[in-house]
C-alpha cells in the first residue's frame, strides 16, 4: 500500500508541517479519540468496543469519500449535488454513530460536535456536509443492526470439566468466578472477512505433550505472583499492555497520523482499515476461542490429574487477573497485530512512538518500531500469567492474516476521474508546480505517458500558498519519464 496509495515518503518537510496543522488533518483523529473514550465510558469490553469503533470509522470514511470521491465506498456513497464540507461530514457521521449507540452520552457528544463544527464557516457547504455525514451514519448503523452481536451469550463452562477444558476462573472480586464473555462473538458478521472461521488456527497442543509442557513451565515461572524469574522490565511490560488492545492501536494510529501530517482523505482511509482490522480480528479470535475452549494457565497449574480443581486455586496465581474467556488463541496478541500490521503498511515498521496506558501508576513506554510493540504486547500475556506461548503465537498469526485480508479487500484509494474538478496542468518528472486556491484540497496524479494517460494517485495536498507550490515525486524511477497533473477537489 505504501507505494500504490498515499503515504509518507512522498511528503516534503514543508508540506508535512502545513498539513499537520490544517483542520482536515484533525477532525478524524479527534473523533477517533472521542469514539474510543465513549466506548470505555459506556463500559464496553473490547469485543463491543471494536465493533463500535469500526462502525464509526466506516461512517466517517464513507461520508468523506462521498464528497472527496477518492476511494472505493464501504457501504454508503451519495455524492452531494452541490459543494459540501467534508470536515462537517466527518464530524456529523462520527457523532451520529456514537449518539445512537450511547444515548446517556448525547449531551457530551453534542458539545463535541458543536466544537468541531464551530471552526467550519457557516453556510450551505457546511449544512450539506452535515447532511452527508448523517446519511452515512444512518446507513452504517442500519447495516450492522442485525449483525449477530446481540443478544449477549455467556458461557458457564461444562458441568464437570475435564483435562484441558476451560471453566470459569477467579475474577477481580474475591470469591467470584465470572462466566465466559460473549460466546456469540464468533458468530458476529465480519466487516470485511468472508467468514469468522476464515483463518481459524489448528487446535492447541494436547495436554501432556512436549510443546504444552514447555509452554506451561514458562508461564508457570514467569507469570506467577511474586515470580523470581520475571525481570522488573517484564513486569512493566505485563502491566503496561494489560489495557484494552484497541486503546493501544488507536493511540498509535493517531500519533503516526500527526507525525506524518496526513490529510483528511488519508486519515479516513487509515482509520477505517485499522478499526475494521481489529474488529474483524476480535470476531475471528472469538470463533477460535469458543471452538477449542482451552483451559487457562491458572486452571492447568492448580488442577488435579483428572482436570478438577479442588485447592481453591491456592497453589498458583497469576500476576494479573485472568480474563473470563478461553485461552487459545490470545485475543490481545491477535488484536494488536491486526491493527499494527495495517499501520506498518501505511507508515513502515521503523517508527518511534511514546505510548500510554490506562494501568494506574504505569509510566508511558517508548518503542522504536511497531514490531517491538507487537512482540512486547504478546509476551505481556505470558509475563502476566494468563496465556501460553502458543496462545500468543497463533493469535499473532491470525491477526496478521486478518490485516492482510482487510488491506487487500477493504476500502482503497482509487485514481479514477473525479467529477466537478479542475485539472491545473501537466508536468514532466520529477514533479510539478501548482498554483491555485489557498487552503483547497488537490489530488496529485502521475502517469507514465500522456497519450493515452494512465493516471495513478500519487498524493493529496492542501495548497498552502497561491503558488507556485512545488511538488516532488521522490519515488519516480530515474530512467523513465513520468507525467503529473493536479486536480482540485471539492472543498
Amino acid at each position: 500500500m505504501k507505494s500504490s496509495l498515499l503515504f509518507s515518503t512522498l511528503l516534503t518537510s514543508i508540506s508535512v508541517k502545513l498539513l499537520s496543522i490544517s483542520v482536515s488533518a484533525d477532525v478524524i483523529t479527534d473523533w477517533n479519540k472521542i469514539a474510543v473514550d465513549a466506548t470505555k465510558t459506556g463500559g464496553l469490553n473490547s469485543n463491543l468496543g471494536t465493533r463500535v469503533g469500526a462502525i464509526e470509522a466506516a461512517a466517517v470514511y464513507d461520508a468523506v469519500n462521498s464528497i472527496r470521491q477518492f476511494g472505493t465506498p464501504y457501504q454508503y456513497y451519495t455524492p452531494p449535488s452541490d459543494p459540501a464540507s467534508a470536515e462537517a461530514a466527518a464530524a456529523q457521521a462520527a457523532h451520529d454513530v456514537l449518539a445512537a449507540t450511547f444515548p446517556a452520552q448525547v449531551e457530551a457528544l453534542d458539545a463535541r460536535l458543536a466544537a468541531s463544527l464551530a471552526v467550519i464557516p457557516d453556510g450551505p457547504e457546511k449544512e450539506a456536509g452535515k447532511t452527508v455525514g448523517a446519511g452515512s451514519a444512518a446507513a452504517l448503523l442500519a447495516l450492522r443492526a442485525n449483525d449477530g452481536s446481540t443478544p449477549n451469550v455467556t458461557y458457564p463452562g461444562p458441568t464437570s470439566p475435564g483435562v484441558g477444558e476451560w471453566r470459569p476462573t477467579p475474577g477481580a472480586a474475591a470469591g467470584t468466578f465470572p462466566p465466559g464473555i460473549n460466546q456469540q462473538w464468533g458468530q458476529v458478521k465480519p466487516f470485511v472477512l468472508a467468514s469468522a472461521d476464515q483463518f481459524r488456527p489448528g487446535p492447541p497442543p494436547n495436554v501432556g505433550t512436549d510443546p504444552y509442557n514447555a509452554a506451561l513451565a514458562e508461564v508457570g515461572s514467569l507469570g506467577r505472583t511474586g515470580s523470581t524469574t520475571r525481570t522488573e522490565d517484564q513486569t512493566h511490560i505485563a502491566q503496561f499492555y494489560r489495557q484494552d488492545a484497541e486503546l493501544l492501536v488507536n493511540e498509535a494510529a493517531r500519533l503516526l497520523s500527526t507525525t506524518h501530517g496526513l490529510s483528511l482523505e488519508e486519515n479516513a482511509l487509515l482509520f477505517v482499515l485499522t478499526d475494521i482490522a481489529i474488529a474483524d480480528a476480535r470476531i475471528a479470535l472469538w470463533d477460535a476461542k469458543y471452538t477449542y475452549k482451552y483451559w487457562r494457565p491458572i486452571t492447568a497449574l492448580n488442577a488435579n490429574p483428572d482436570g478438577s480443581v479442588t485447592n481453591d486455586y491456592a497453589s498458583w496465581s497469576p500476576l494479573i487477573v485472568t480474563p473470563s474467556h478461553p485461552s487459545y488463541p490470545s485475543g490481545h496478541s491477535g488484536n494488536v497485530n491486526a491493527g499494527f500490521e495495517v499501520l506498518k503498511d501505511f507508515f513502515g515498521n521503523r517508527q518511534t512512538l511514546t505510548l500510554h496506558t490506562t494501568t494506574a501508576g504505569e509510566p508511558p513506554r517508548t518503542i522504536q518500531s511497531l514490531s517491538q510493540a507487537e512482540s512486547e504486547n504478546g509476551l505481556s500475556r505470558i509475563y502476566g500469567g494468563i496465556h501460553y506461548s502458543f496462545d500468543n503465537q497463533e493469535g499473532q498469526v491470525l491477526g496478521n492474516k486478518v490485516a492482510a485480508y482487510v488491506l487487500a479487500h477493504g476500502p482503497r484509494a482509487i485514481a479514477s476521474a473525479i467529477t466537478r474538478t479542475t485539472e491545473l496542468g501537466i508536468a514532466l518528472y520529477p514533479g510539478l508546480s501548482v498554483s491555485g486556491n489557498v487552503g483547497h484540497p488537490y489530488r496529485i496524479d502521475s502517469s507514465p505517458r500522456v497519450d493515452p494517460p494512465e493516471w495513478t494517485l500519487l498524493k493529496f495536498i492542501t495548497l498552502p500558498t497561491s503558488g507556485p507550490y512545488l511538488i516532488f515525486d521522490r519515488e519516480s524511477p530515474g530512467n523513465t519519464n513520468r507525467f503529473y497533473r493536479a486536480v482540485e477537489l471539492p472543498n
